[in-house]
């Protein structure tokens, strides 16, 4: 019989500020759809090392390899920054912004 996959947690970060929380939010997702780690890393075309790099939240992992598990897994990240109206006061603005996000 074929092991059943354990829901992990969210994490409890309000942002995702380094490579350990995306993990942890990447790894949330896979369990919570019920799929394998193998399975997950078929569907990216990463490795299984790869994606559990990236779950684990070691900081040398490609962002293209990180990019396509975000993107099988419909993970988005956005910033309100981004959102059309922060653009547009921003390019209304004659004041440049230092703030990244």
């Amino acid at each position: 019989m074929a092991k059943k996959v354990t829901s992990s947690k969210m994490p409890q970060a309000q942002f995702i500020n380094d490579a350990h929380v995306l993990g942890q939010l990447i790894k949330a997702k896979r369990t919570a759809m019920g799929m394998k780690l193998a399975d997950c890393a078929a569907l990216c075309n990463v490795g299984i090392n790869t994606l559990s790099r990236i779950e684990n939240g070691n900081e040398n992992c490609t962002l293209a390899a990180t990019f396509a598990v975000l993107q099988e897994l419909g993970i988005k990240l956005t910033s309100p920054s981004l959102s059309p109206n922060s653009i547009e006061k921003r390019s209304n603005s004659n004041v440049s912004s230092d703030e990244w996000v």
